[in-house]
């Protein structure tokens, strides 16, 4: 599911890189799976994938499904970077403002297709979009000059109840 030898430089280049020092610690950024190690009944799994050039989304999307039994919960939020006047600036995931928000429950197989069916209509572009407007339903970034430039990660967050 993850590739540890993927690093951020596959995704956006050095030099973005130095533009963006100051915003996040992007050479940090790698994929994981991050599992909760507390002994509560509810866990949630942090899923990272960098967002490289042949990361193919919704054949991702396929095989992490084809990984889960219902009743679980997947929330998806992407990182991405977007400029103003040449200076760039790191828009980090939040799992609060999954962009997959109708159909982020998943009880059954037809659950399951309808949420592949949901990734399955994005492409880059409108993945981008969706993800630079879905910050907020004000969008405080329109009219604003900020241009969303590209994705960095997307972030999966797993939840699987012990009894649902």
């Amino acid at each position: 599911m993850v590739d540890t030898s993927t690093a951020i430089t596959d995704v956006i280049d050095k030099l973005e890189i130095f533009k963006l020092k100051d915003d996040a610690n992007l050479q940090r950024l790698k994929e994981q799976i991050i599992i909760p190690k507390h002994s509560k009944p509810t866990k949630t799994i942090t899923l990272i994938k960098l967002f490289t050039v042949d990361f193919e989304f919704s054949n991702f999307v396929s095989k992490l499904l084809d990984c889960l039994n219902p009743e679980v919960e997947i929330r998806i939020s992407l990182s991405f970077t977007m400029s103003e006047k040449g200076r760039l600036t790191y828009v980090f995931p939040i799992p609060a403002k999954p962009f997959n928000n109708k159909c982020r429950i998943i009880r059954n197989n037809e659950d399951k297709a309808k949420f592949l069916k949901f990734c399955d209509q994005f492409s880059y572009k409108e993945l981008l979009d969706s993800a630079f407007t879905s910050r907020n339903t004000k969008n405080p970034f329109a009219e604003s000059g900020y241009v969303p430039k590209n994705i960095v990660s997307v972030t999966f967050w797993i939840t699987k109840w012990s009894s649902p």
